[in-house]
């Protein structure tokens, strides 16, 4: 099995937001160099009916400064910040590596505008499996998309997130672009995947919506829905979709 990232991608687009942050941060520059311009050397005076009009203009220029200012910023710090790995993601494909040939490849660290992020996507014959992968310690209830966790004194509390509702996000999202790229009837299946094993982190479920596995079992928890057939794709199908979702 192949275990991959597409680094050149990622950095990529990191660089080409560098290059549109530097460019909003020039035209903030720019907009503060010409608000202090007419604030410094009046082209209109006070007298003149259009002197409010001038006043607005000033501000408008400063406004439009601290906006493009802020956001060269905020695109920057997100550029440099840009994940350009999943060390969970990585772990997880090890593990798989293990059990699968060379006919499967896992990627990692999936960003695309028309997907969003995904931590992991597996590529094989039995189709495209979709993993969202957790790194949360404590003991852990699921039940359908719903789950609760256990506190210190024995109390269950509700979650405010759900793994397995962003899990039915990412597979809608893979599904509707893989579609939406010729691919026929994409079979795309999920996983919910939590990294540490009991007792660090223990998982119970009843009835999951999306099946729910720890790295020490993944596999055998995949054999009765993932790997329960074993053609779904076929190798041009399957070097297609691999394409669309690495490039």
């Amino acid at each position: 099995m192949q275990n991959v990232v597409p680094a050149g991608r990622l950095s990529r687009r990191s660089r080409n937001l560098l290059y549109v942050a530097a460019a909003a941060m020039l035209l903030a520059v720019l907009l503060l160099g010409l608000g202090f311009f007419l604030s410094g050397v009046p082209l209109v005076v006070p007298s003149n009916p259009s002197f409010s009009t001038y006043q607005l203009l000033i501000r408008l220029c400063f406004a439009a400064a601290a906006l493009c200012g802020a956001g060269g910023l905020l695109m920057a710090l997100r550029a440099l910040t840009w994940k350009q790995d999943n060390p969970l993601a990585i772990t997880t494909g090890d593990t798989l590596a293990q059990f699968l040939d060379n006919r499967y490849i896992f990627i990692r660290n999936i960003s695309k505008r028309a997907i969003g992020y995904v931590d992991a996507v597996l590529v094989g014959p039995p189709g495209v499996l979709v993993f969202r992968i957790c790194d949360k310690h404590g003991i852990f209830y699921n039940e359908a998309a719903h789950w609760m966790q256990q506190r210190d004194q024995g109390e269950w509390m509700t979650l405010s997130w759900s793994p397995t509702t962003e899990a039915i996000a990412d597979i809608s999202k893979v599904r509707d672009y893989l579609a939406a790229n010729g691919v026929e009837t994409p079979q795309v299946f999920g996983v919910v995947v939590f990294k540490e094993a009991p007792p660090t982190t223990t998982v119970t479920t009843q009835n999951p919506t999306v099946p729910v596995a720890q790295l020490d079992d993944l596999y055998e928890k995949l054999k009765p829905n993932y790997f329960s057939v074993t053609q779904r794709h076929d190798a041009a199908t399957c070097t297609r979709i691999a394409e669309l979702l690495y490039h």
